[in-house]
Order: structure tokens, then sequence, then C-alpha cells
């Protein structure tokens, strides 16, 4: 995205972890860049935990169908 606007209009498509990087590598500014890169690294486990924690009923209804049909085959090859 950097290659191809330089920033675009406003420096508005300069990613945080870009901005993390110039900050610690480019500016010399470690701290800056360091409390960046762990504010990314947090909003990114924040919003990982509560999409697994709304998609596990998916996860387990899964699980249980494909319990369910595995049963239904044994059964079947019990019978024949």
């Amino acid at each position: 995205m950097y290659v191809m606007t330089q920033g675009g209009p406003a420096k508005t498509t300069l990613t945080p972890a870009y901005l993390s990087y110039t900050a610690a590598f480019s500016q010399q500014q470690w701290g800056q860049g360091a409390a960046m890169a762990f504010l990314l690294f947090v909003l990114i486990f924040v919003l990982t935990s509560f999409q697994r924690f709304v998609l596990r009923d998916r996860d387990e209804a899964a699980r249980k169908k494909a319990e369910r049909a595995q049963q239904r085959a044994a059964k079947k090859a019990v019978a024949a």
C-alpha cells in the first residue's frame, strides 16, 4: 500500500504496523514504536477473542453434527 500511495492523501493510507516501524527505526523513538506495537497486539488479541467467543457455538454444532453422522454410519455398517 505504501509503495502505491506513499501515505496517500494526508497520510491516511499508512498502517499502524508501518507507523510503529517508522517511529522505532527511522525516528529512533523506541518507546513510542514499542507502545504502538503493543497496542496493536492488544487490539488484535481482543478482537480475535471476541470473534472466537461469538463463533464458538458454530464450532460446537459442527462437531456434534459430524459425531451424529459418524454414529449413523456405524449403525448402518453393523446392520449390513
